[in-house]
C-alpha cells in the first residue's frame, strides 16, 4: 500500500503541465466559492442590557431591553430583531398592546405588518419574539438606542423556578452580530427598610423694595431666590426641607450690588405640610459717603419699601434723625444740615410701611467728618470765610458752629485762625 501511494503522487507529478493549471484553476474556484458563502463580519452592538421588574424565581416580570446599535447601523425597512430567551423562561403570545418599541419614535406594534412609517410587525415563536421592520418603515438614526419592552401590559413573561444566570440573545437582520446579556435569576429576599420623614415647605412672604432680588438661607447656604413686585413684594415658597428646627436667613439685593441686613427666623420645618412666614419688611439700604468735610451737608441715600417712611438716625454728640418718603421705585434721600463734631459717626435707618409695621435697623455706614476752613461750602478758604471767623471769634458759643474750626468746644480764637491761615486759597 505506501508503495502504491508513492507510485500515485508519482504519477500526478508527471500530469502535463496544462492538467496541473487546470486543478489551480479549479482549486481557486472552490476558494472563491467558499469565500462567498462567508458572512461579512458585522460590528457588535455598543451595548445590550436586559432588565427585569421582579428578578425573583418563578414570578411574572416586565423585560426591559435596551440595544444601543454601533454607530453604523440603523434598523430600516424589512430588517429583523430577535430576542431570545433561555428554554427556563416562559414566553407568552404577547399581544401588540403588551409589547412596546421605541428607537428615538415610538413606533406602532402590529400582528401582521401593513406597510407604515412607524409599523413593526410582533411574532412570538416558542421561546423567541421577532421584530420585524413593515415596508416603508423610516429607518433609525445610525447608532440609535432601542428600547423595548416586552409585558406593558398584563401579559408577561414568566421567570425560570431555579436561581441562576441566563443568557438573553438578541440577534437579527438589522445589521449588528448576536449579543447576548446575563440575567440573574435569584430566590426572594427580605430587605430592612428605614423610611424617612416626609419632606415639608416653608413659604416666605413680605415686602423689600422694587425688584430687590430676594435670596434666602438655610444655614449660611442658599435654597431660594424670589425677585419683589414693582409694589415691594415677594412671595417665595422653599420645598423639600428635612422635619426639624431650621435657621433660616433672607436679605434683599439691589441691581448695584448694595443688600440689606440679613433677617433670621428659627423656624420648626414639620414633614407634609407648609409652614408660612409672612409679614417679613426688611429694613432699608443707607448709603452714607465714607467722609465729609465739616461744615458740608452729609448726603444719605437709599432704597427701601415704595412709598413707605424712612427715618435715618445720625450719631453724633447728639443723635440726629431725618424722616423722608420712598418714591415709586423705592428711592430715597436725605441731606444732614446739621454742623457735625469732626471725627467717626454712625448713621442707620428703618422704614415704616403705613400700616403699622416697621423694620428693624438697617445695617450701620460707618463716616468719618474731617477738619476744614471752608466755612461757606464753596471750595475755597477766603475772606469770606475769614469774615465768617472774625464775626464769630471769641465767643465760646458762635452762632456758626462752623467757626470753631478745631472742634475745641471753647470760644473761636487763634487757633481757628491760625488753622484757618493754613488752608487759605484766596481767590
Amino acid at each position: 500500500m505506501p508503495g502504491k501511494r508513492i507510485a500515485k503522487k508519482a504519477t500526478i507529478r508527471s500530469l502535463p503541465n496544462w492538467l496541473n493549471l487546470g486543478r489551480l484553476i479549479i482549486i481557486a474556484a472552490a476558494v472563491v466559492a467558499f469565500a462567498g458563502l462567508r458572512p461579512a463580519l458585522a460590528a457588535s452592538p455598543d451595548a445590550l442590557s436586559v432588565l427585569l421588574s421582579d428578578t425573583r424565581t418563578s414570578v411574572e416580570s416586565r423585560q426591559t431591553i435596551t440595544l444601543d446599535q454601533s454607530a453604523g447601523t440603523a434598523f430600516s425597512s424589512g430588517e429583523t430583531i430577535t430576542i431570545t430567551f433561555p428554554a427556563s423562561f416562559t414566553v407568552p403570545a404577547f399581544a401588540p398592546s403588551d409589547v412596546s418599541f421605541d428607537d428615538g419614535t415610538s413606533r406602532n406594534i402590529l400582528a401582521s405588518c401593513s406597510a407604515g412609517a412607524n409599523n413593526i410587525e410582533l411574532d412570538v415563536s416558542g421561546q423567541t419574539v421577532t421584530f420585524t421592520a413593515c415596508s416603508g418603515y423610516s429607518a433609525s438614526a445610525n447608532g440609535s438606542i432601542i428600547t423595548i419592552i416586552l409585558g406593558t401590559a398584563s401579559t408577561k413573561i414568566t421567570n425560570p423556578s431555579v436561581s441562576s444566570v441566563y443568557v438573553v440573545e438578541v440577534a437579527g437582520s438589522y445589521g449588528d452580530d448576536p449579543q447576548g446579556a446575563a440575567v440573574a435569576i435569584t430566590t426572594g429576599t427580605t430587605f430592612s427598610l428605614t423610611i424617612p420623614s416626609p419632606a415639608g415647605s416653608v413659604r416666605f412672604t413680605g415686602d423689600a423694595f422694587p425688584g430687590a432680588l430676594i435670596t434666602i438661607l438655610d444655614g449660611g447656604a442658599v435654597i431660594g431666590n424670589a425677585v419683589a413686585n414693582s409694589t415691594s413684594f415677594f412671595d417665595k415658597t422653599v420645598s423639600g426641607l428635612s422635619a426639624g428646627i431650621h435657621t433660616f436667613g433672607i436679605f434683599g439685593q439691589a441691581l448695584d450690588g448694595r443688600k440689606t441686613i440679613t433677617l433670621s427666623f428659627n423656624i420648626n420645618v414639620v414633614g407634609g405640610t407648609t409652614t408660612t412666614v409672612g409679614g417679613i419688611l426688611l429694613p432699608p439700604i443707607i448709603t452714607v459717603p465714607t467722609s465729609a468735610k465739616r461744615p458740608a451737608t452729609l448726603p444719605q441715600t437709599g432704597l427701601a419699601r415704595h412709598n413707605s417712611t424712612v427715618t435715618t438716625f445720625t450719631n453724633s454728640h447728639n443723635a440726629i434723625s431725618r424722616q423722608t418718603t420712598a418714591d415709586a421705585n423705592g428711592q430715597w434721600s436725605v441731606s444732614v444740615t446739621d454742623v457735625l463734631h469732626l471725627g467717626a459717626h454712625t448713621a442707620s435707618a428703618l422704614v415704616n410701611d403705613g400700616s403699622g409695621n416697621q423694620s428693624i435697623l438697617s445695617d450701620v455706614q460707618n463716616f468719618e467728618i474731617t477738619l476744614s476752613a471752608d466755612l461757606n461750602i464753596d471750595n475755597l478758604v477766603n475772606l469770606v470765610d475769614f469774615s465768617i471767623l472774625m464775626f464769630n471769634y471769641g465767643l465760646a458759643n458762635p452762632p456758626n458752629l462752623a467757626a470753631d474750626i478745631n472742634d475745641s468746644g471753647s470760644q473761636v480764637d487763634l487757633v481757628d485762625f491760625s488753622v484757618m491761615m493754613f488752608y487759605w486759597t484766596g481767590g
